[in-house]
C-alpha cells in the first residue's frame, strides 16, 4: 500500500514519521555521501524510515544517470523494508537471479542493470514478513525515543558496526536503549 504525501517547502526537512518511509532528495552538501537510509527498529520490527539521495553528488558526471539514481534509491528504500545487500564488492560481475535479472541490492560500479529488485530480493523480504507474532508495526509502533541523527556528522549515526564494498559503503547502530535502535546504512561518494 502506498502513500503519496506532500512534499515540505523546505527540501532538506525528511522527519522520520512512525509508519512510513519518507523517501527525499536534496543538495545536501558535500557530506560524502551519494545515499542514506535510516531505519528504527523496536523490538526487531521495523517502525519508520528515512531515505535520503543527495542531488550535490547526483549533479556530477560520475552519478548524474538515471541507472545510478535508480540504483541508490532502491537500494536505500530496499534497506528501509529490512533487505541487505546481496553482494558487496561492487568491482565483480553483477549477482543474479534464476531468471538473470541483476538486483538493486547487488553494489556496482556500472549500475546500468542493478536499478530495481529481483527475485531474491522479493524472497527476502516474503521471508522477513512472514512472522508469526501479532505485531502491526504500523499500528503498534512507539514514539520515537531519539532525536534522528544529523546527516551530515556521521558521528551521530552511533557505532559504526560494518565498512562494506571496499569502504564505499557503511553500517552504523545508534542503541536507544529498551530493544529500540537505529540502522544507517550509507553508500559514500567516491571522494
Amino acid at each position: 500500500d502506498t502513500t503519496i504525501v506532500p512534499g515540505t517547502a523546505v527540501k532538506r526537512l525528511c522527519s522520520a514519521t512512525t509508519g512510513t518511509v519518507q523517501v527525499c532528495n536534496s543538495k545536501y552538501g558535500n557530506t560524502g555521501w551519494l545515499g542514506v537510509a535510516q531505519i528504527w527498529v523496536s523490538s526487531s520490527h521495523i517502525t519508520k524510515g528515512v531515505v535520503k539521495l543527495n542531488d550535490t553528488y547526483f549533479g556530477t558526471a560520475a552519478y548524474n544517470t538515471p541507472a545510478w539514481r535508480n540504483m541508490v534509491m532502491c537500494q536505500e528504500v530496499g534497506h528501509t523494508f529490512g533487505l541487505g545487500h546481496q553482494d558487496e564488492n561492487q568491482t565483480n560481475a553483477d549477482l543474479l537471479d534464476a531468471t538473470g535479472k541483476a538486483s538493486c541490492m547487488d553494489y556496482s560500479n556500472e549500475p546500468s542493470q542493478n536499478v530495481q529488485p529481483n527475485a531474491h530480493d522479493y524472497a527476502q523480504l516474503e521471508s522477513i514478513y512472514a512472522h508469526l507474532d501479532s505485531t502491526s508495526t504500523v499500528a503498534s509502533a512507539p514514539v520515537s525515543k531519539g532525536k534522528a541523527p544529523d546527516f551530515v556528522a556521521d558521528a551521530a549515526w552511533g557505532q559504526l558496526v560494518a565498512v562494506t564494498n571496499g569502504g564505499h559503503g557503511a553500517t552504523y547502530i545508534q542503541d536507544l536503549g529498551a530493544g529500540d535502535q537505529i540502522v544507517t546504512y550509507v553508500l559514500w561518494a567516491d571522494r
